[in-house]
């Protein structure tokens, strides 16, 4: 039964003491917490790199792609494997991989001058949206396997808490990287950074899924093909309408967010004159903003009770993203990027938590990978557009993030029109959940 507003919340209280003190909960969250800090100074760090290397906004959204493609061609393969799988092993061996690749890109900067050809660069892009097509679903679906199922809610917010915090000091730690210009070095630090992620979550251990309370069905059960696997994992998403309507709306924001976002707000700075360690403080303000809207969903019990208030949440994003072109001083651009991170993590959490509590234990894996497909479905095209356009001049920065922030405002309060989406909370798992 949900707490009335101010009743005191005695059990959610314990459950919070009993995480801090679950040294293995702690693996988890430092762990993670230290793969976000590794991709947030990583990514900073690269598209600034290109952009200045090259000088073309189409380069970066090049290189952008190449990332992401691969990510959406493994990514079912990738959740048939965090089925499969252990999925602590997955993790330690994905960030390992990348910290090797980041010291050999480093090493081979030193012989190249610091100027590498941007086919190495894609190159490397390519490998690491390979990986990530592992990491993610694996990644999306360990906290049930990590906790028991009475502290999923919480452990939920705190993990993306922790992961959102990092992803703060992320891009500090980049800001403060590109004050030295010595691209190796970066890159070598960032390396290290992953490979402490991949010893701290050797420390983890994970509860068997025949441990976990959802039992297998039979046809999972009797699988042996991977290949069946994943088609079972789509046809389960198919199924249930509500999994499929999250996953269609974020296909079209993630198309309309991610390439202005992460190709036009470094070339806004840079039209402005602005140095490597401004765009910095721009991410690292989205990023804070995620802490603060992380924070936001532990005090409200993971709006559980009040899943209406989502879309109307999720407006405010494309809302911040509207006025993001139309300021002219910095502390103006970080304070909208600051409510658009608050609103990303109030939406993605709760809705995280939701899937994590009406999917069968033995399909969360390939569920995730089935919405981390639909996620990025379309970032490819979002790049290819967004850094087409600008490199042609056929849009101004500031108009291609007024017309994305204004669609996504709209797309978010069309989830009202769903009647799945008024009567989420009517699933009776998620009731025996609260």
């Amino acid at each position: 039964m949900i707490p009335a507003p101010g009743e005191p919340d005695v059990v959610s209280t314990d459950t919070v003491f009993r995480l801090w003190k679950d040294r293995n909960f702690l693996s988890l969250m430092i762990g993670t917490g230290l793969s976000a800090l590794g991709d947030g100074a990583y990514f900073i760090v690269l598209g600034w790199f290109v952009l200045n290397v090259t000088g073309s906004e189409f380069a970066l959204g090049t290189t952008l792609t190449f990332a992401s493609i691969p990510r959406i061609v493994f990514m079912l393969l990738g959740g048939a494997a965090a089925d499969r799988i252990d999925r602590k092993r997955i993790l330690m061996l994905s960030l390992l991989v990348r910290a090797l690749i980041l010291a050999g890109f480093a090493v081979l900067l030193i012989f190249l001058n610091g100027k590498p050809p941007i086919a190495i660069i894609d190159a490397m892009a390519v490998l690491f949206g390979i990986i990530d097509a592992f990491f993610y679903p694996a990644s999306g679906s360990i906290v049930p396997s990590a906790v028991p199922a009475s502290s999923l809610a919480k452990a939920n917010s705190l993990v993306q808490t922790g992961q959102q915090l990092s992803m703060v000091l992320g891009p500090l730690l980049a800001a403060g990287l590109l004050l030295f210009h010595v691209y190796q070095d970066m890159f070598m630090v960032i390396a290290v950074v992953f490979a402490l992620s991949s010893a701290m979550l050797s420390r983890l251990r994970l509860r068997s899924q025949s441990d976990l309370a959802s039992p297998a069905p039979p046809e999972i059960a009797e699988s042996v093909s991977i290949w069946r696997d994943i088609a079972q994992g789509v046809q389960y998403v198919w199924s249930v309408r509500i999994l499929l309507i999250v996953m269609m709306i974020s296909l079209v924001i993630n198309l309309l967010f991610m390439g202005p976002i992460n190709i036009g707000i470094p070339v806004l700075i840079k039209s402005f004159g602005w140095t490597g360690g401004t765009y910095g403080m721009y991410e690292a303000g989205f990023g804070l903003g995620t802490v603060f809207g992380g924070l936001v969903v532990f005090v409200m019990r993971g709006f559980r009770g009040r899943f209406l208030w989502l879309g109307v949440l999720g407006s405010i994003m494309g809302m911040a993203m509207t006025g993001i072109g139309f300021v002219h001083a910095p502390w103006a651009g970080i304070g909208l990027m600051v409510i658009m991170g608050m609103a990303v993590s109030v939406v993605n959490i709760p809705f995280l938590t939701y899937i994590q509590t009406i999917v069968p234990a033995n399909k969360l894996g390939r569920t995730m990978s089935v919405l981390t497909l639909m996620s990025m479905g379309l970032v490819p095209v979002s790049y290819t557009v967004s850094s087409f356009l600008l490199e042609r001049n056929q849009i101004p920065v500031r108009g291609l993030l007024l017309i994305c922030g204004l669609a996504i405002t709209v797309l978010f309060a069309t989830l009202y029109v769903y009647r799945d989406f008024r009567e989420a909370e009517s699933h009776p798992l998620w009731k025996v959940g609260g």
